[in-house]
């Protein structure tokens, strides 16, 4: 995965989580552990789209969902599947066979957080180790997939929980599988959409707090 998308998942995951707008390069650096010449270009970047702006000490976050999808639009799923196979079996049994470690994302993440789908899918993609999986579930050679490996990093595993990936992370691997998840997204997105009063509760309480400081 690129270093990039740490960053990315890490400003969004602490917005849309715990209504976060403010951040600072250096902590961001210090958290994924990405030196400041990779997360400034990103800044710049998410800046000139109107997403952010600058502060002496950091940065803003002013358009979450612009963010949100720019991430979604350049995140490169495909390049991170490192493995796939066909297994005969229903989803939810092949996902209850995944092993010890493995994070779920795409449709199954959705299912796992929601317990309920918007609709019903075929195809189990997961945040693993590619031997691991390999020895559960032997290669195949049908040309139809439903179970995709991708490559995992120590970020994502940090911000998983109970074997499931960040709800923005799920978001952006559904959104970079096309039309088959328009449904999740759709959902997702509604889902997402109470956030900015989270996000204007945390600044309230900021403000509230440096007044208290004052008297």
């Amino acid at each position: 995965m690129r270093k990039i998308d740490r960053i990315l998942r890490e400003i969004l995951h602490r917005f849309y989580e715990h209504g976060e707008r403010f951040f600072n390069q250096k902590g961001l650096s210090a958290t994924c552990e990405i030196s400041l010449g990779t997360i400034n270009p990103l800044i710049a970047r998410l800046e000139q789209l109107g997403a952010l702006e600058r502060k002496p000490l950091g940065f803003r976050l002013i358009d979450p969902k612009r963010a949100l999808l720019y991430w979604a639009v350049t995140r490169e799923l495909g390049k991170d599947i490192a493995y796939t196979t066909f297994v005969p079996d229903r989803v939810e049994k092949l996902e209850a066979e995944l092993p010890s470690g493995a994070i779920l994302t795409a449709y199954s993440g959705f299912r796992a957080k929601f317990s309920s789908t918007p609709a019903d899918y075929e195809q189990v993609f997961v945040y693993a180790d590619t031997d691991v999986v390999k020895r559960a579930f032997k290669p195949t050679a049908k040309g139809r997939h439903n179970l995709f490996v991708l490559a995992p990093d120590e970020h994502l595993q940090r911000l998983s929980e109970h074997g499931v990936a960040p709800l923005v992370q799920i978001y952006v691997d559904l959104w970079q599988l096309g039309a088959p998840a328009s449904r999740f997204v759709e959902e997702l997105e509604r889902e997402f959409a109470p956030a900015p009063t989270r996000a204007l509760e945390e600044v309230a309480r900021e403000v509230g707090k440096k007044r208290l400081h004052k008297c």
